[in-house]
């Protein structure tokens, strides 16, 4: 029987994933997922963070998180024991005599040391508010002297901000490859499982039907691809010869490929 990790790293190859992508995803540290992979839980902090990073990952690879937690539990996993020191009545008392008698010589050091702190403190603000008067007075009269020159217009930038929560993947983010305006665009869908499946490829629709499991279909575009699916995650893709792997788990509207990359519209 396959341990825990092991059920979870066959989970991943399956579905073609790098432990980067997975961080990328799900926000777990591709060190942490490696070490649930290895069954290594001893070198996470607590069972309790175990747990919650095992359910994480065995629902994002789509294995019920359920039974993983079970079998984790059946190992018997617990919290490292607290050790406690206990000593006598006679050496506490001894300790607590000694504290006292050292916390009544340290205090008028203390006294003396938050004394001269406040001096400092007080000497410090009184510079500071005498340097900031002069910049006020400095500033004033450069402002005097500039006021009869028309300020130059402020030009607003032409370049858009890049969204990346519009995008699911993109040049900018380095999961996408850079595509020239004049080179085609090729599609190939690989089905993990069998899917249903619309291919629209310039606004013309040239496949729509189930692609069975293990058939890989390839697609020419020369400005973009429409995808209709009924699960996301039982088919792999490729665009001009880069992997693209799984778009991701459940039901998916319609998605929109083109040079710039791959987003969700609609």
């Amino acid at each position: 029987m396959s341990s825990i990790g092991g059920i979870l790293k066959e989970a991943r190859n399956k579905k073609s994933i790098s432990l980067e992508e997975v961080h990328s995803r799900i926000k777990i540290h591709p060190r942490v997922i490696q070490l649930l992979e290895e069954d290594k839980f001893d070198k996470l902090p607590s069972p309790v963070f175990v747990k919650s990073f095992l359910k994480s990952y065995a629902e994002f690879l789509e294995v019920n998180p359920e039974e993983i937690v079970r079998a984790y539990d059946k190992e018997g996993r617990k919290d490292p024991p607290q050790v406690l020191f206990i000593k006598s009545a006679a050496e506490r008392e001894k300790k607590t005599i000694f504290n006292f008698d050292k916390s009544l010589l340290v205090l008028p050091v203390i006294l003396l040391a938050l004394i001269a702190g406040g001096f400092a403190v007080f000497s410090l603000v009184k510079t500071a508010q005498h340097h900031l008067k002069e910049k006020k007075v400095t500033s004033s009269v450069a402002r005097s002297s500039k006021a009869s020159k028309p300020e130059a217009p402020v030009k607003e930038s032409a370049e858009k901000v890049f969204n990346a929560d519009n995008w699911l993947r993109h040049a900018e983010l380095h999961n996408f490859p850079k595509i020239g305006k004049k080179d085609a665009l090729h599609l190939k869908i690989k089905a993990v499982d069998s899917v249903w499946l619309r291919v629209t490829c310039d606004g013309k629709a040239l496949f729509q039907s189930v692609l069975k499991r293990g058939v890989a279909e390839t697609w020419t575009a020369n400005d973009h691809f429409e995808l209709r699916t009924g699960n996301a995650s039982s088919m792999e893709l490729s665009i001009n010869n880069f992997d693209l792997g799984s778009p991701g788990k459940g039901i998916t509207q319609k998605m929109l490929i083109s040079r710039d990359g791959v987003r969700l519209v609609g």
